[in-house]
């Protein structure tokens, strides 16, 4: 029998530098609501981290004459040392994104639903992420 070695990956959690929340009126249920939703994840490589790498997600919501929200969130990664470039390639493209959405996600619900009438809470359904991660070099920092 076969035994993999465990690629050693480490998630220190996710930061939210930008929240830009706006609406104009009170509506206390999004039902109804045509809410567009855009999610664009990125990657940096820290140079004076070469272990780390960082998802930047670009999250857009909006629902036209509704609210509009903007988040910038931003997943911490550490892979070990001794990984190869296609594992370090599947995990910064599919398994990252995906292992820091459930965060976005929550926070979304969260921030909503604290809002008070301005807004129901919005629950984001799953997404899925697929294809290579455009690198950038600098992180926003509106």
């Amino acid at each position: 029998m076969d035994i993999n070695k465990q690629i050693k990956l480490k998630f220190h959690g996710v930061d939210f530098p930008v929240v830009n929340f706006q609406s104009d009126k009170v509506n206390p249920t999004t039902e109804g609501m045509d809410i567009k939703m855009n999610f664009n994840p990125k990657v940096h490589y820290p140079k004076e981290h070469p272990d780390f790498f960082r998802i930047v997600q670009e999250i857009n919501l909006e629902s036209e004459k509704n609210f509009s929200l903007f988040i910038v969130a931003v997943g911490t990664f550490e892979l070990g040392k001794d990984t190869d470039d296609a594992t370090k390639k599947s995990f910064v493209n599919l398994n990252a994104p995906a292992i820091m959405f459930p965060y976005v996600r929550s926070f979304i619900s969260t921030l909503t639903g604290n809002l008070g009438n301005v807004i129901g809470t919005l629950t984001i359904p799953p997404q899925l992420f697929q294809g290579d991660l455009e690198e950038i070099i600098d992180i926003p920092q509106n």
